[in-house]
């Protein structure tokens, strides 16, 4: 389990993305590449493409990350497999928003937003980045 403090190794670029987490793994992009991370700091796929920008993970673990390569993409987040790909008149920079009824938002430099309807419905059910990290935002693992 990783500890406050934890390094997870040398992902060899710069940082560019916010990470996101659902079911105990981590998503974040580094230079051209979107990384999967364990708990444990194991990587354990990589998707490349563009500069990758923050991602957002749909409830059925599908991760949807915006590219320089003028690009949304959709991913197994368990496998990296590419599910589709949707192109957008320039680079898509902003980190995508996911409706309740699984639409995925996301803006693009080309000055357009774009609604891709898709099979998630919502986010995934993830603590965090939640504020305070539990629904009562204490900072407090919550007892079930």
């Amino acid at each position: 389990m990783a500890r406050v403090g934890s390094s997870y190794g040398n992902l060899k670029r710069e940082m560019v993305s916010s990470p996101a987490m659902a079911d105990g793994t981590v998503y974040v992009g580094s230079g051209p590449k979107l990384y999967a991370i364990n708990q444990d700091g194991v990587k354990l796929w990589e998707f490349e493409t563009g500069v990758v920008y923050s991602p957002a993970i749909g409830s059925d673990g599908t991760v949807y990350v915006g590219s320089s390569d003028n690009k949304l993409y959709a991913i197994n987040g368990k496998s990296g497999v590419k599910l589709w790909e949707f192109k957008t008149g320039s680079v898509v920079t902003s980190s995508p928003a996911i409706g309740s009824d699984g639409t995925v938002y996301v803006g693009s430099d080309d000055k357009k937003l774009y609604a891709i309807k898709t099979d998630s419905k919502g986010l995934a059910k993830s603590p965090w980045p939640m504020r305070g990290q539990n629904a009562r935002h204490t900072g407090r693992v919550m007892k079930k």
